[in-house]
Order: structure tokens, then C-alpha cells, then sequence
């Protein structure tokens, strides 16, 4: 479903990832640890295809960052559903325009919107406050919205880039648990952080970065716990 293919990618002499290879199936929730700066990011911006390889290929689905074209790239990025560690919401609109926002820019007739939107606030816990704005609500509750309007549009990955970075431990809790939720629906996560607990919690597949590479090893929860708690080097 997802593949990278000695993918890296530099900006002049400054080299955010290099030679990065692995693959993501359909339906699997994937962890992708590392410190600030270990590429993690870079990652996700390369899977949406905001920047595009030096060197080397993504593929997502049918499509190729080598062959894919410019009309093409909006196609993709209605597959795939981003969450961001500062929400990105339009703070002065309610909770269902920023969630029907995402169908509405993808043509998606009223009828329809109105229903999906009031499903998948259900899902995230806010239907009840449809109708607040989202400056009303609180740091987990706009991360819910965004997880909501991420999700609205049905995609086959989720990414969610740090999105318990500015939660208190409790909420943070919270939020990964929509994500496994939206994993057990079938959709596939990839989820960039280094929240500590929340990779000593998951029992996904964890991949680790540092200095743009791939660490070779088993960095999942059962390897990585243990009487010293959590061993990740960062």
C-alpha cells in the first residue's frame, strides 16, 4: 500500500532523511519514533507529497512520487487524512463547518456532508457541540476536530504528525485512543511522536529515526519495556 525506496531527501548540504526503506500494508498502525529534528516530519510531508524525494521513490497506493503529476496530487491527498500538532482549525467556525470544510472542497453534495459530519463527530465524542465554536473548546477537544475532519472523508491513512505534543498525559491518552479506534475501522495510522508513554503503551509496529536514517531493530512495545522502562535513545 505504502513503500519507500531508498528514499532520500536534502536540502542543499542539509539532509533530512536518507536512504529510508520500509513499507506500510493496508489496515496496519505504524509508530515512527525519533527526537526532534530525526526526520520524522519529512516523512509525513513526503507521503502527502507537500516536497518529493532527492532521491528515491514513495509510493502511496497508485501512486509514485517519479511518475505522479500535478492534477494528480489533490486525487491523492483526498486518501489521506492529516493531523497536525496545532490543529489547524478555523478558529472562529463552528465545530461542523471545520470538519464538513474537508468534503465540501472535494465536491461532496450538502445531503451527504450533513450526515458523514454528524458520524464521525459521534465517533470523536463532539456531536453535542456541533454547533459551539471551535475557539470554545479546549486543547483536546480542537484535536478531536481534527482528528474528526481528518477522518471525514473516509481515507485509506491517517497521519498524525506529534498530535499529543501540547496535551496534558490524560488527553494525550485520549487522542491515541481515537487513533487505535480509527485503525480497528480500517483505516491505517502512521503516527510521528515521541510522546515516551504513548510508545510505551502501543503495541504497534515501531519504526525508529535518528539522523534522517532508519535504526536497525525492534523498537515495539514488548522489546522496548521493561524494568528500566522505556530504552528509545532519545
Amino acid at each position: 500500500m505504502i513503500s519507500f525506496r531508498n528514499v532520500s531527501k536534502s536540502y542543499g548540504q542539509n539532509v533530512a532523511v536518507r536512504d529510508l526503506s520500509f513499507h506500510i500494508e493496508r489496515g496496519e498502525f505504524i509508530v515512527l519514533i525519533g527526537a526532534s529534528g530525526a526526520g520524522k516530519t519529512t516523512v509525513l510531508q513526503l507521503l502527502h507529497h507537500e516536497i518529493f524525494p532527492t532521491s528515491g521513490v514513495v509510493t502511496v497506493g497508485e501512486y509514485s512520487s517519479d511518475t505522479i503529476r500535478t492534477s494528480a496530487i489533490a486525487r491523492l491527498r483526498r486518501k489521506l487524512g492529516f493531523v497536525h500538532q496545532d490543529f489547524r482549525l478555523i478558529r472562529d467556525r463552528s465545530v461542523f463547518e471545520n470538519v464538513a470544510i474537508a468534503m465540501r472542497v472535494v465536491g461532496t453534495p450538502r445531503r451527504v456532508i450533513g450526515k458523514r459530519v454528524k458520524e464521525v463527530l459521534a465517533e470523536v465524542g463532539l456531536l453535542r457541540r456541533a454547533r459551539d465554536r471551535v475557539a470554545e473548546l479546549s486543547g483536546g477537544e480542537q484535536q478531536r476536530v481534527a482528528i474528526a475532519r481528518a477522518l471525514v472523508n473516509r481515507p485509506y491513512i491517517l497521519l498524525a504528525d506529534e498530535p499529543t505534543g501540547n496535551l496534558d498525559p490524560d488527553t494525550a491518552a485520549e487522542i491515541y485512543a481515537l487513533l487505535d479506534r480509527a485503525n480497528l475501522g480500517g483505516t491505517a495510522v502512521l503516527l510521528a511522536t515521541h510522546d515516551r508513554e504513548l510508545i510505551r503503551r502501543s503495541k504497534h509496529r515501531v519504526l525508529k529515526l535518528a539522523e534522517g536514517m532508519l535504526v536497525p531493530g525492534d523498537f515495539s512495545a514488548g522489546a522496548i519495556r521493561g524494568d528500566e522502562g522505556v530504552r528509545t535513545g532519545f
